[in-house]
């Protein structure tokens, strides 16, 4: 089980990382219930990921201590913001092997003095591709990884189910872990698709999220303005 740690590093990789669509195909109140709670937890949590990623694209909200982002992804897209507390924000573009970012002024400056040089700047996007460590960090945070290899519960996970309720206005079944006085609980929608729809946590090493916008094209594409060549290693 994978799917909810983010990325951390050092130097100027470390400042990067700590990795507004149209509507979308979503279960709704009036769809019809999928059967998905009489499943075990495993399998609850196992076809909510597995939905998500046929679904080829979605829409993640991301929020955890010192840390959010906002980002519409798919296996080989990502657009968004992405927010580290002091560190400042940045917007993000990947298409394929390409990656454009955008910081503000705040980690603009945490970046640079990382760098030792003035390589990122608040009036231009910076251009690199995955083999760029600097920018395969930044794209760290879109998790595409969730749409190639979707992640599954350990077998002998101690999580369970719980009843059917009502959650953003959805029907959707809990499967909660709880150990060592914290817990992360995972809601899967019993209508319509069973897509993944909201995973809360109390953990240290697993942050809040919401999918949206299940199918919903990313489209991805070169920024406009003026671009410069990320600094290599």
């Amino acid at each position: 089980m994978s799917l909810t740690a983010c990325n951390s590093g050092s130097d100027a990789a470390e400042s990067a990382a700590g990795s507004t669509p149209s509507k979308a195909a979503k279960a709704s109140p009036a769809a019809e219930p999928n059967g998905i709670e009489k499943l075990s937890a495993k399998e609850i949590y196992d076809t909510g990921m597995k939905t998500n990623a046929e679904a080829g694209s979605f829409h993640e909200k991301m929020e955890r201590e010192g840390s959010k982002s906002d980002l519409r992804l798919s296996a080989t897209e990502c657009v968004g913001t992405v927010d580290v507390s002091e560190k400042g924000s940045f917007e993000i573009i990947r298409k394929g092997n390409d990656i454009w970012a955008k910081p503000d002024s705040t980690f603009a400056k945490g970046l640079n003095s990382a760098l030792g040089e003035d390589a990122f700047s608040t009036e231009k996007w910076t251009h690199g591709t995955s083999s760029n460590a600097l920018m395969a960090k930044l794209a760290s945070w879109c998790h595409p990884e969730q749409l190639s290899a979707p992640d599954t519960l350990d077998a002998g996970s101690k999580a369970t189910k719980g009843k059917v309720s009502t959650v953003d206005g959805q029907q959707a079944v809990p499967v909660v872990l709880a150990e060592k006085g914290a817990s992360v609980t995972w809601y899967v929608a019993a209508t319509g698709k069973p897509y993944f729809i909201k995973q809360d946590s109390t953990r240290d090493d697993m942050p809040d999220l919401t999918d949206s916008d299940f199918g919903v094209s990313v489209g991805a594409k070169a920024p406009s303005g003026a671009v410069v060549e990320a600094p290599t290693d």
